[in-house]
């Protein structure tokens, strides 16, 4: 089945504010942005999915269906969810797909549907086994990026190098690569935060070789820099809004970041619709948005700790040894055995770690794996100790865990972006909000022309 009227792009670009995109084309420092907008039906979504984190929202967008029906929870569950995604029904209808990044993604198998995963999913594998070395790659460096210690072995590095290299490596990324270690090394100010903008940049320059090579009917790309720097630099950007002020060195160094990502965004927006080319179409989402964190500006704001060394913690804590050890998010990570008991008996053991007779742990089960992280979320003082409750062994609360600092100055909000061409020709900005369950349907529409598909179709 060919699309007339040319292939849709879908940027998923994970989080992005309307308050603060409207802000920013107001300022005209969004021209792309501001020229989708002026011909895109524009709505704002809303979820009423019971989690909020980590972005099963994205699910919902892809299925169209709830959380209280795709089930969806935790990071790193695609390969559990049962409920079918938007690119498999297209799919059965004929058309091609090109999933790139999309959050909790999988497929039935189709050979219509090309998927490489987010990062981080382990459970679900690039659908060409060549894409892979830059997957866990790609997963390494955005899981393990508040670990001091993990830096990736030479061979590695040759491989996703000569990988780049054959698969749209562009000139303008290598000199942006460059100029980001030159000033790294030679400015006297922190700028590792412009990391996360350069890994859009390797995963947009992948993407668009891939897209060329491939030209799907219907593709994704998911980039997650924004989000990541608002719950970093919220509090930066709008230090009016907390108790607890940034210092002056601290605002000059971060409070720029968020809006540079905005004008990120912007490009990858104006790629897009170059490369869509110009029968293209292209719907923008966010699925969520944010805004200030300012529930714990009453103790400091809200500080978050990592193990130091999983394999440790568990030893010390008594737990059997896991057979391995997956971080999703800043201080959380999963922890997987091979039958439910050993995973029952290490959850007894997290409860073991205690301070002043309380556990500090916090961990939900799902079958044989644990995800587990520190539940304290205050500034820990110097010669603060812990007692494993079993043995009475004491240890040095710093010997176990690191802290990340203050990196939860935003907040998950349930209103996201939609825009897409209008199917009636008439652009407009819609006042009503539109509940994120319905966009599935429109996103359909559009990659089909408009022609609606049976009810049964999207129900299924």
């Amino acid at each position: 089945m060919a699309v007339k009227n040319g292939p849709t792009i879908l940027l998923e670009l994970n989080e992005l504010c309307p308050p603060i995109l409207q802000r920013m084309m107001a300022r005209d420092e969004l021209p792309n942005f501001r020229a989708l907008h002026a011909k895109s039906d524009v709505f704002v979504t809303h979820t009423d999915d019971e989690s909020l984190e980590p972005w099963v929202q994205w699910v919902t967008l892809h299925t169209g269906k709830g959380q209280s029906v795709h089930g969806a929870r935790e990071l790193d569950e695609g390969h559990l969810i049962q409920t079918t995604r938007l690119w498999d029904k297209l799919a059965e209808q004929g058309l091609t797909s090109l999933i790139f990044g999309s959050m909790n993604g999988d497929t039935t198998g189709s050979e219509k549907v090309f998927l490489f995963p987010d990062p981080w999913s382990a459970g679900v594998k690039a659908t060409d086994p060549n894409f892979q070395s830059l997957h866990d790659f790609i997963g390494h460096q955005v899981k393990e990026h508040t670990n001091p210690d993990s830096k990736p072995g030479l061979v590695d590095m040759a491989k996703v190098g000569a990988f780049l290299a054959s698969h749209g490596l562009s000139l303008k990324t290598v000199s942006s690569i460059v100029g980001q270690l030159t000033s790294e090394k030679t400015k006297n100010t922190d700028l590792h935060w412009r990391r996360a903008i350069i890994l859009d940049l390797l995963l947009w320059d992948v993407f668009e070789s891939s897209y060329k090579k491939r030209r799907p009917d219907f593709a994704t790309f998911f980039a997650n820099s924004t989000a990541f720097l608002q719950h970093r630099y919220w509090r930066h950007m709008e230090p009016d809004a907390y108790e607890v002020k940034p210092s002056r060195q601290d605002l000059e160094t971060y409070g720029g970041a968020i809006e540079e990502s905005y004008r990120h965004m912007d490009d990858i927006v104006g790629r897009a619709v170059k490369l869509a080319g110009p029968n293209g179409r292209i719907i923008f989402a966010t699925a969520l948005s944010q805004e200030a964190n300012l529930r714990y500006e009453h103790i400091g704001g809200k500080f978050v700790y990592r193990p130091t060394d999983f394999t440790r913690l568990f030893q010390w804590a008594g737990a059997p040894p896991a057979t391995s050890f997956e971080p999703v998010m800043t201080h959380q990570t999963w922890a997987s055995y091979d039958s439910e008991s050993d995973a029952v008996a290490a959850e007894a053991a997290l409860d073991r770690i205690t301070s002043n007779g309380k556990t500090i742990m916090e961990w939900q089960r799902d079958g044989n794996r644990i995800m587990f992280w520190c539940g304290l979320i205050s500034q820990v003082e110097d010669g603060f100790q812990l007692t494993q409750s079993q043995t009475g062994e004491p240890i040095a609360f710093s010997d176990l865990f690191m802290s990340l600092g203050q990196v939860n100055n935003s907040q998950h909000h349930s209103d996201g972006c939609f825009w897409l061409p209008s199917l009636g020709g008439k652009p407009q900005v819609h006042s009503e909000k539109l509940a994120l369950e319905d966009t599935t349907n429109m996103i359909m529409n559009t990659v089909l022309d408009g022609r609606r598909l049976p009810a049964e179709t999207i129900a299924a």
